[in-house]
């Protein structure tokens, strides 16, 4: 015979509790929905932080491309060497005015040199046949570099190494720029006459540059 109250199984107890007790029931469908909004808020957040790291990752590209234009890629090989010191440079400029009256005689020369750790400079000038200035001082590197840079970009290296002329003009003077750096040497030679002819240019360029040069 069959029994009349069969045995409730576990579901059926649940289902039956929780119909049973409709404050129960309330509560649950509200932490439902509560569960449900704030999945939906979590789910709806979590594209916005994907953005975010996108446009931050986009900036932080930006930047370092704004950065990167800044840095200018140098000219010239290393000024240093494996050592941290300097690499033989020297940089001599000669020029006078030639055979005039004392009273209008000039006279410069300035020879910029390294030695492994320092950069000197020194420039004497005489001018209308007196002593004007006659100084050594000692260069920054950063004037250096800076120097060294457009000298290089002007061409300074690339000129042959000139010897003086064999046949000279009594009262003309003869004067010249002479670079060297490591292995590389290059000298050249003018008359005052010769630096203003259109041909000159690139060479009047760097000693108007060397005569600008100062501590």
């Amino acid at each position: 015979m069959a029994n009349p109250n069969p045995v409730e199984t576990k579901n059926q107890i649940e289902s039956t509790d929780e119909n049973s007790n409709p404050s129960t029931h309330s509560t649950q469908l509200k932490n439902k929905k509560l569960n449900t909004k704030t999945n939906s808020k979590l789910s709806s957040a979590l594209p916005s932080k994907k953005r975010n790291r996108k446009v931050t990752i986009k900036q932080n590209v930006n930047v370092k491309q704004k950065n990167g234009s800044k840095q200018i890629p140098s000219l010239h090989t290393n000024l240093k060497n494996h050592k941290g010191n300097w690499k033989p440079m020297d940089l001599v400029w000669e020029e006078t005015s030639g055979a005039l009256a004392p009273e209008y005689r000039y006279a410069k020369q300035f020879h910029l040199r390294t030695d492994s750790k320092t950069i000197l400079l020194t420039r004497k000038i005489v001018k209308n046949g007196r002593l004007q200035l006659e100084e050594t001082k000692e260069i920054s590197s950063i004037q250096y570099e800076k120097w060294m840079n457009r000298f290089l970009e002007m061409g300074i290296s690339q000129f042959p190494y000139e010897e003086i002329p064999e046949e000279q003009i009594t009262g003309i003077s003869y004067n010249f720029v002479e670079f060297q750096f490591g292995s590389t040497k290059s000298k050249f030679y003018y008359r005052l006459e010769e630096i203003h002819q259109p041909d000159w240019v690139q060479k009047k360029n760097i000693i108007k540059y060397i005569e600008r040069m100062k501590p």
